[in-house]
């Protein structure tokens, strides 16, 4: 099996991705209203499907390169007005024996649920905000049935303010993090806010 690593600026050079969109994709953490504010829609997805397939490379004719759609049907859209069954288009994934890994970058899987900030979709090489800090997977407990949300990293999100760079996270904490519909209503708080802040400065 042949496994090719890229480096997620590499990735988007070598797609000729505008400079705008690759700075837009900065594995920097995001604060919480910068992930709020640049997601162009934000929902509660399940992934329905994973496809990958070889593509021409526009940037190189005769080069070719793995890219995946990822089919997913919003459960809830948070912000902005996706359909109902929204279609991820992506640099990497795996064909046969060959994988194309770009680093940082989140694995889909059917029948996963998770929440996403989605930004870029078709226009980036992977159309989260922030790559993987746009990826919140949702874990629900098989006993007890309750779900709560996780970061990419698989430790559990007590509150947003973890989200600031730099700060600490409770990952020793036992207490559960929170759930779905809590998430969603510190998202809908934040673009609150967001939009006052905005019409303050008009």
């Amino acid at each position: 099996m042949q496994v090719r690593r890229l480096p997620f600026f590499a990735a988007a050079l070598a797609l000729l991705l505008t400079a705008p969109l690759a700075r837009a994709t900065s594995v920097l953490q995001p604060t919480f209203e910068e992930l709020v504010g640049s997601a162009e829609s934000i929902v509660r997805v399940r992934v329905l499907s994973v496809d990958s397939a070889w593509r021409d490379n526009p940037a190189k004719p005769g080069e070719r390169y793995i890219g995946t759609k990822v089919t997913l049907n919003v459960r809830e859209a948070i912000k902005g007005t996706p359909p109902q069954t929204m279609v991820l288009d992506l640099v990497g994934g795996r064909v046969g024996a060959d994988e194309l890994v770009v680093d940082g970058a989140p694995k889909f899987e059917a029948g996963d649920e998770c929440i996403l900030f989605v930004r870029g979709n078709g226009r980036s090489f992977f159309p989260l905000v922030g790559l993987m800090h746009g990826y919140f997977p949702v874990y629900r407990d098989a006993a007890s049935g309750r779900a709560q949300v996780l970061r990419f990293n698989g430790v559990p999100l007590h509150d947003e303010q973890e989200l600031a760079p730099g700060a600490p996270t409770l990952a020793a904490s036992r207490a559960p993090g929170l759930t779905p519909e809590a998430f969603r209503d510190r998202i809908l708080l934040q673009q609150q806010r967001i939009n006052l802040s905005r019409e303050n400065q008009k």
